[in-house]
């Protein structure tokens, strides 16, 4: 985990990156408090720091560039400017499709960051696409003069990188966001060509966001099948060392038909992998077992035994009203 609460910002630049690249020529330093509270949100608000990149080249890791220009910083802070300028330069020279918007490009340079209670250097990377107006009210003399500002909201979601200097024996950890799912190859594929560092945490991710779409989505699954399918689902993943589809399909739909078993193959055959457990804690946390009914009422069932389930709650129907009902069991409230 990455804790930048003491953190320090060191130097920090603005370029524009439209048809024609402007570049700044002066990076600052030691901003006033309030700027470099603001500066430090825009760098890392919303940043998904569970998911770690590495840069990566097919032949030469020296031959990418953004790898390039941000290790010449870590290895020489006097060089951040010059460096800067070629981070612009090449995210020009990668954002050529009519899609991509011109913005203003934000890198700095944080030091005093901590990641696993060592110090740190960091640099972040915000290309920023949209303003918007504030009202800049001021009291002059007891006048009050109100201003329509063109500013950077710095809550926004912009495309983000967090680039942590590791070490001299250690490749740089890498964090990304993006604005838009449809930013992703431009983002990360063309600008920062960055790879999943932990392929492992990747694919389990992947194929336990995959498998709970699966079952939510299935109209043939009672509401009740459907808790008990994720239950069976996360238990599986946490007593399994590799996941295996076929062996999952057997473990948790003993009874899934041909066309069933052939869509969850389809659907998370390319996420086989050894089970990373880091990813079985942060994906588990959207794994909400609830009933949602229509009268605003909510039903929260923490029982993982999809048998148990059936046994504990009974659904029914009430011909009198026609209305369903859930029935529940238990011996005494706690």
């Amino acid at each position: 985990m990455l804790e930048v609460s003491e953190s320090k910002l060191a130097q920090y630049v603005v370029h524009n990156v439209s048809d024609a690249l402007v570049l700044g020529e002066e990076a600052f330093s030691q901003p006033e408090v309030l700027l470099e509270a603001a500066f430090t949100q825009l760098a890392f608000n919303k940043m998904d720091l569970e998911q770690q990149y590495e840069f990566f080249h097919e032949t030469n890791i020296g031959l990418n560039e953004v790898y390039t220009y941000v290790t010449s910083i870590f290895d020489n802070n006097d060089s951040f400017l010059e460096q800067s300028k070629h981070i612009a330069a090449h995210l020009h020279s990668v954002s050529g499709h009519p899609n991509i918007k011109s913005g203003d490009l934000f890198i700095g340079l944080f030091e005093n960051c901590l990641m696993s209670t060592e110090v740190k250097k960091v640099i972040a990377i915000v290309k920023i696409e949209e303003k918007e107006m504030f009202l800049d009210v001021k009291n002059e003399q007891n006048k009050m003069i109100v201003n329509g500002v063109d500013g950077i909201n710095v809550k926004k979601l912009n495309n983000m990188a967090i680039i942590v200097d590791m070490g001299a024996d250690q490749a740089p950890a890498v964090f990304i966001k993006t604005k838009k799912k449809e930013d992703v190859i431009y983002w990360q594929e063309r600008f920062l060509k960055i790879k999943v560092a932990d392929e492992h945490y990747h694919k389990t991710n992947l194929a336990l966001t995959e498998c709970k779409k699966y079952i939510l989505k299935e109209e043939s699954f009672t509401n009740t099948e459907k808790l008990g399918f994720l239950n069976k689902t996360l238990d599986y993943f946490r007593t399994e060392e590799e996941f295996q589809v076929h062996d999952f399909i057997d473990t948790v739909f003993e009874k899934a038909d041909p066309v069933q078993k052939e869509v969850i193959v389809n659907s998370v055959k390319p996420y086989e992998t050894v089970i990373s457990e880091s990813a079985i804690e942060k994906v588990e946390k959207t794994y909400k077992r609830k009933i949602k009914l229509d009268s605003n009422i909510e039903i929260q069932v923490n029982v993982r035994d999809i048998n148990q389930v059936e046994e504990l709650i009974e659904v029914g129907y009430d011909e009198t009203t026609n209305r369903k009902f859930y029935k529940i069991y238990f011996q005494e409230e706690v």
